[in-house]
């Protein structure tokens, strides 16, 4: 996965980088830290399988939680 590929994935999911980074535990100062998302996305730091596979459990989580229909 590249960082074109990544941005692609989460702007489709509706996600912002913060909520990714949320999902993924990355934290700083107790708040998520957007800025390795960025990393990725702008090719500056690259993706391992790791982080990959995990992204994309992410994402589908995030994805499956928008299309859950409450009824009362």
């Amino acid at each position: 996965m590249n960082g074109v590929e990544l941005k692609k994935l989460r702007t489709e999911a509706g996600m912002t980088q913060a909520e990714l980074a949320e999902g993924l535990g990355y934290f700083s100062k107790g708040k998520p830290n957007r800025s390795i998302v960025a990393r990725w996305e702008n090719n500056h730091q690259s993706i391992n399988s790791r982080i990959e596979k995990a992204i994309i459990v992410t994402i589908n989580e995030k994805k499956e939680v928008g299309n859950v229909s409450i009824s009362r």
